[in-house]
């Protein structure tokens, strides 16, 4: 798992989205993410954070394949 200093850009999932964002803080086993061009931050665990889009978008597919489908009858 990479280690991010404050100032480092990253990239988390939200909303089942691949978004750009800056660490801006860290505590105990937290980051606190400002996203590039918008006000406020998100607490994120470090399992969550990516150092590329590639890397968070493999991720992402990776939980859309692990969903259950469900069907209609």
């Amino acid at each position: 798992m990479k280690r991010y200093g404050i100032g480092d850009t990253c990239y988390i999932i939200e909303d089942g989205e691949v978004r750009r964002g800056r660490i801006s803080a860290k505590k105990e086993n937290s980051y606190f993410i400002q996203f590039v061009g918008s006000c406020g931050a998100l607490q994120a665990d470090p399992k969550d954070v990516y150092a590329t889009p590639e890397e968070a978008q493999a991720a992402l597919e990776r939980e859309e394949n692990s969903r259950p489908h469900v069907g209609y009858l």
